[in-house]
């Protein structure tokens, strides 16, 4: 079925309804594509460290042997730490991520929020018959800023010679030393 306007209003009211249409679809998709300038999945760029302090195991947390990782929503205001949100770990462990995030300093940057994750890990510790303890590894911290922090330390250990030589013996001395101590 064919359409014929009678009118040249009529003409022109329908050229320009089309191109409304048009410029309208163009423009929602140039407002789409801009509001995407990465493609899904890839996240705006992290702000670079000017400076940072090197963070620590917290005293406490090692003496009660407590490790595992901290989550942190960090926001920045350009230059500086402006907020900073705990969103997992223990509390030992968080607070002092927090103060370490707190002393980091941006390069010039678009305000921006992003995620960052300390991990805490304590050494396996080993103790002779003398009670001397060490630990095979060494003490590390590795900065991967600002997205990324591993701290490794040793934990304390307290020692019993006579314990570490008790469990030494194999079970049938230990047996033994054990019937001399009844019956002596």
């Amino acid at each position: 079925m064919k359409t014929n306007f009678t009118s040249t209003d009529d003409k022109y009211g329908f050229a320009v309804w089309q191109w409304s249409v048009l410029i309208a679809a163009f423009l929602l998709l140039a407002a789409s594509s801009a509001a995407q300038d990465k493609p899904p999945g890839v996240k705006a760029p992290l702000p670079k460290i000017a400076s940072a302090s090197v963070p620590f195991y917290p005293p406490l947390a090692r003496q009660t042997r407590i490790d595992g990782t901290v989550a942190l929503r960090v926001s920045t205001d350009g230059r500086h730490v402006s907020a900073v949100e705990a969103e997992s770990g223990h509390p030992l462990l968080v607070n002092a991520a927090e103060e370490n995030v707190k002393t980091w300093q941006f390069e010039s940057h678009t305000p921006t929020s992003f995620e960052v994750e300390f991990h805490y890990r304590l050494l396996p510790i080993k103790c002779d018959a003398e009670c001397a303890c060490d630990s095979e590894e060494r003490e590390s911290v590795l900065l991967q800023l600002p997205a990324n922090v591993e701290i490794s330390a040793k934990g304390y250990m307290t020692c019993d010679p006579a314990q570490e030589i008790v469990q030494r013996r194999p079970i049938w001395r230990r047996l033994i030393h054990h019937l001399k101590m009844l019956f002596s």
